[in-house]
């Protein structure tokens, strides 16, 4: 009975140790000067950014018991192409089946003219060196994770849409974290890392093997709406208005299923307008925050698999 014990004892060990979580961090405040629209140079900084992945690289190693040595973390001038390409790299050639794998990024959202897309616009990302990460591309990267066996959940605290800032009594400062619709020629910063993303060879599945892999994203704004990035408030370190609430709710909870993160979200949006409405402020967070996930059931679930 004893050489029974031990033997199921080892099983759990192996079965423990065979399922790992490996997760990414991005966050860029400092991205290069440009202009908007309307050709005015616009200083595209931001304040939350680098504060809201490195709090998310802190969750996903004391909440959710992510090893140290798999939670990466890009700030700023590392969050280049190159070195994204390198992290995705890791995460696709690493993962087995059975594993999953977090992305969480924070920064600057934009939009390019496709023609390929049902509504002709494109939404990505930006980079610290400018380059544009696409959204389809990470529809193919959660793709690829899910072929082999590997669930994936990817949030994202930025928007597609808006202006650029405004100053709310000089002190608590507001950004939406968009850059707008960048120029056709833009596009081509996305060539680099889609190219990139070809040349990646994922840890395929040994012959035979079965195992079934959700996806889930996870979004600060709807894609036609700003989210924001504040700074500014007494004893609150600056960050995006969409991980703060995450931050909240998980705190509260870690193990929250993700619809019910949302329907919170919705909720402190509410209240959060209402008090500003209240107090004469004309001030609203019209941010829409949604997800999306590959079955009603992952949706009853946490961010992160136990």
């Amino acid at each position: 009975m004893k050489k029974l014990l031990t033997i199921a004892a080892l099983c759990l060990v192996s079965v423990a140790a065979y399922a790992e979580t490996y997760a990414l961090s991005m966050g860029i405040n400092d991205y290069l000067p440009g202009k908007d629209e309307a050709g005015k140079e616009v200083d595209f900084d931001l304040k939350g950014c680098v504060n809201d992945a490195k709090v998310m690289r802190g969750f996903f190693i004391d909440k959710y018991g992510v090893k140290a040595s798999n939670a990466r973390m890009l700030l700023d001038k590392d969050a280049n192409a190159d070195k994204f390409l390198d992290a995705v790299r890791w995460l696709i050639s690493t993962a087995k089946p059975g594993d999953q794998v977090v992305f969480s990024y924070s920064g600057h959202g934009g939009q390019v003219e496709d023609e390929d897309e049902e509504d002709g616009i494109e939404e990505v990302i930006v980079l610290a060196d400018d380059m544009l990460v696409p959204g389809d591309l990470f529809n193919e990267i959660a793709n690829t994770l899910k072929l082999n066996g590997v669930n994936c959940t990817f949030i994202f605290d930025s928007c597609f849409s808006g202006g650029m800032s405004r100053n709310i009594d000089g002190k608590v400062r507001i950004s939406d974290k968009s850059m707008g619709k960048l120029k056709p020629k833009s596009a081509n910063a996305a060539t680099k890392v889609k190219n990139g993303f070809m040349q990646i060879k994922s840890r395929q599945m040994a012959p035979g093997t079965k195992t079934k892999a959700e996806s889930v994203f996870l979004f600060a704004s709807q894609e036609d709406k700003p989210s924001k990035d504040i700074s500014g408030l007494e004893g609150i370190e600056a960050h995006g208005l969409f991980t703060l609430l995450l931050m909240d709710m998980i705190n509260e909870d870690k193990n929250a299923p993700i619809k019910s993160i949302y329907e919170y979200m919705d909720e402190a949006l509410k209240e959060i307008n209402q008090s500003f409405k209240d107090n004469g402020m004309e001030t609203q967070f019209d941010q829409g925050p949604n997800f999306e996930s590959s079955s009603a059931d992952r949706a009853n679930k946490p961010i992160i698999l136990p």
